[in-house]
C-alpha cells in the first residue's frame, strides 16, 4: 500500500476482542456497529476531505471492521506496511479505551519516527491522563471540531517543523513536558467543510480493500449513510456526553454549530447520487428553530431523491411538522427516545415532555403518512424499578392497540451501556441524581472492558437498581419487548429466538462467572471455554437482532451505477 501523510485508524472496542472471552452483552443492539463497534466517526470523512483539498494525502483504515470480517487478519503486519507521517486514531466513544490504545502504542513500536495523534470526546476529556500515562501518544487535538488545527498540525510536521505552539486545541509533548494549547477553536458553523463521498471511492481504490473502507463492518450487507446537520445540544441530559454542559464545561461550545439547509441538502444529494441507501439526518432538525427545520424539509422536497431519509428528534414533533416531512414521500421514518414510559424518570433523567404528549405525536405520525416511527427505551434510569423497564412492552402493546398502529410503530430497548458518560452532569455528581459511579479514571474504565460480563463493565447502579438488578431487568424488558412484537407480526420467530438465545445465555454465563468468583476462582477462565459460543452469540446472532433497526437494502442492489462512474470520473481526472 502507498505511503499517506496521514492514516486515520479506526481500532476496535477491545484490541484482541478475537483472543478474548468477554460477553458485552447488548450494549450495541441499537446502533449500526457490532459489539467492537465498527463504525468510524463520522469526523473521519470531514478530516479527510478538508487535507485532501489542501493537497495532504489521506488514508482511512478501518481495522475494526477489517478484523470482524477476516479473523486470520494480521493486524501487526498490516500495519508494519503502512506508512505515514502522522497516525490519527480516534478516541471519541470511550469503549474504545482499550483498542485505540493498543493500536497507538503497535504503531509507535512498528514506526517509532512517525507521530500519533489522538481526537474525540473522550480523548478530551481524558487528555491529561492519557498524555502522562502512554508516553507514545504524541498529540491529542481537543473539541469536537479539529479540521483546521488538524491541517496546521499535519503542514508543520510536513515542513519539519516542531514547534507546535501556535496550534489551537492541541496537547502535545516538548523535551518530555505536556504542553496544552487553549482550546480556542470552537466553529459556529459547520458550513466550513463537507465530507466527500467521493472520496470514498477513492479510498476503496487505495486499499483494495472493502472491509478496511467501509464505515462499518455490516455496511455491506446493509448499508446507512448519515448528514451531521449540528454540534452541540441546548438539551441536559444527565448521562450523556454530548451534553449541554459537557459541550460547554469540557469543549468550550457555548451555541450550537449549525449545518445550513443548503450545505444540508448538498451532502444528501451527493449521497443520493451514488446510492440508494438510508440516510440519516443526524441531530434534531429543530435545534436552529423552527424555520431552518422547515427550510431544511424544503431543500430536501426539491432534492426528490428516493432514498429513504431518517430524522431523529429529541421531543414530540407536531403535527404541522409531521405532514411537511410526510410530503417528503413515502419512505419517511422517524424517532424520538422517550426513555421511559414512567414520567418521574423521564423528566429526572432530562427528557422534560408527558406521555400525552408523546401519545398525540404517535397518533398524529401514523395518521400523515410516516412510514415509520421508532420508540427507544432505556434502562438505568433515576426512580426506575425492574417493573418499570419491563413495564415498557406492555405500554408499547398499548400504544399499537390505540393507534391501529402495527407495521408504523416500533421499539427497541437497551441498557444505558456500557457507561454513564464522563463529563455528563451524572457522573460529575452522581449522588445528586441516584447514583454510584465505579470508575473514575481512563485506565478504570479502560480496565472495565477487559472484564468477562458486561455487568462488571458498567460504570455504574443507581439507588433503585443495582448493576446486577440493571442487568435482569434490561432482559426482562428486552425479551418481554420481543414477545410484544413477535405478537403483532412486527418481527419473526427466530428474532424471537435469537433474543431469548442471548438473554439465557446472559444469565447463565454470569451465574457461572459469580460462581466462581465465591469459590475463589478467576472469573475470567470460566468463561473461556464459552468463548465460541460468545462469537455465535454477538455476531451471527445480533445481525439477526439489527434487522428490523433500519429500512434494509444491499450495497450492490443500492448502488447508483451512473453516480458512481460520476464519481470516479471526477476522483481520476
Amino acid at each position: 500500500m502507498p505511503s499517506c501523510d496521514v492514516a486515520l485508524i479506526h481500532a476496535p472496542s477491545v484490541y484482541d476482542f478475537r483472543e478474548r472471552a468477554i460477553f458485552p452483552g447488548p450494549i450495541s443492539e441499537v446502533v449500526p456497529s457490532l459489539y467492537v463497534f465498527d463504525m468510524y466517526p463520522i469526523g473521519f470523512l470531514t478530516l479527510t476531505s478538508f487535507l485532501e483539498e489542501r493537497g495532504f494525502r489521506v488514508i482511512i483504515l478501518n481495522l475494526a471492521s477489517k478484523m470482524l470480517v477476516d479473523k486470520n487478519f494480521n493486524v501487526p503486519r498490516f500495519l508494519k506496511k503502512i506508512n505515514a507521517e502522522i497516525y490519527g486514531i480516534d478516541l471519541h466513544w470511550l469503549v474504545h479505551a482499550h483498542g485505540s490504545i493498543e493500536i497507538a502504542r503497535m504503531i509507535k513500536n512498528l514506526h517509532p519516527n512517525s507521530y500519533i495523534a489522538l481526537g474525540g470526546i473522550s480523548s478530551s476529556y481524558f487528555w491529561a491522563e492519557i498524555m502522562k500515562n502512554y508516553p507514545f501518544i504524541d498529540f491529542i487535538l481537543r473539541g469536537d471540531s479539529t479540521e483546521h488545527p488538524f491541517a496546521s498540525l499535519v503542514e508543520r510536521v510536513a515542513k519539519g517543523v516542531d514547534d507546535f505552539s501556535g496550534i489551537p486545541n492541541l496537547v502535545w509533548r516538548e523535551d518530555h513536558r505536556v504542553r496544552v494549547n487553549p482550546l480556542t477553536y470552537v466553529p459556529e458553523s459547520l458550513d466550513y467543510v463537507s465530507p466527500s463521498y467521493d472520496f470514498m471511492l477513492k479510498q476503496i481504490l487505495r486499499t483494495k480493500d472493502l472491509a478496511l473502507s467501509t464505515p462499518f463492518a455490516s455496511f455491506l450487507k446493509n448499508p446507512i449513510t448519515a448528514v451531521l446537520t449540528a454540534k452541540g445540544c441546548v438539551f441536559n441530559c444527565i448521562g450523556c456526553g454530548g451534553s449541554r454542559s459537557f459541550y460547554s464545561n469540557f469543549l468550550r461550545r457555548r451555541c450550537l454549530a449549525l449545518k445550513s439547509p443548503e450545505r444540508i441538502g448538498e451532502e444528501v444529494e451527493s449521497i443520493a447520487e451514488k446510492l440508494k441507501a438510508p440516510i440519516f439526518i443526524l441531530a434534531d432538525i429543530r435545534l436552529g428553530g423552527r424555520d431552518r427545520a422547515e427550510k431544511i424539509i424544503r431543500e430536501l422536497r426539491t432534492l426528490d431523491v428516493g432514498n429513504d431519509l431518517m430524522f431523529e428528534f429529541f421531543f414530540p414533533v407536531d403535527r404541522s411538522l409531521l405532514n411537511q416531512l410526510s410530503r417528503l414521500g413515502d419512505n419517511i421514518y422517524i424517532q424520538i427516545s422517550p426513555e421511559t414510559q414512567v414520567e418521574r424518570a423521564r423528566f429526572a433523567y432530562g427528557r422534560p415532555y408527558r406521555n400525552k404528549t408523546l401519545e398525540k405525536m404517535i397518533a398524529n405520525s401514523t395518521r400523515s403518512g410516516i412510514k415509520r416511527l421508532d420508540l427507544y427505551f432505556m434502562t438505568g434510569l433515576p426512580f426506575q424499578t425492574i417493573d418499570d423497564a419491563a413495564g415498557i412492552a406492555k405500554y408499547f402493546e398499548h400504544l399499537l392497540n390505540e393507534n391501529d398502529a402495527a407495521g408504523k410503530l416500533e421499539a427497541f430497548t437497551a441498557p444505558l451501556a456500557p457507561f454513564i458518560d464522563p463529563g455528563s452532569v451524572a457522573f460529575e455528581n452522581p449522588e445528586k441524581f441516584g447514583y454510584n459511579v465505579y470508575y473514575r479514571t481512563f485506565s478504570e474504565h479502560r480496565n472495565a472492558l477487559l472484564e468477562p460480563h458486561w455487568k462488571y463493565i458498567l460504570n455504574y447502579s443507581t439507588k433503585w437498581m443495582n448493576r446486577g438488578e440493571i442487568v435482569e431487568a434490561s432482559l426482562r424488558a428486552a425479551e418481554r419487548l420481543a414477545e410484544v412484537k413477535q405478537k403483532y407480526g412486527i418481527i419473526d420467530k427466530e428474532t424471537l429466538i435469537a433474543v431469548k438465545e442471548r438473554t439465557s445465555f446472559s444469565r447463565e454465563s454470569l451465574a457461572l462467572i459469580e460462581g466462581a468468583m465465591k469459590r475463589g476462582e478467576d472469573r475470567h477462565s470460566v468463561i473461556n471455554s464459552l468463548r465460541d459460543r460468545i462469537i455465535e452469540l454477538m455476531e451471527e446472532r445480533e445481525f439477526v437482532l439489527k434487522r428490523e433497526l433500519y429500512p434494509k437494502i444491499g450495497l450492490i442492489s443500492s448502488l447508483r451505477p451512473i453516480g458512481v462512474i460520476k464519481g470516479l470520473v471526477r476522483i481520476l481526472l
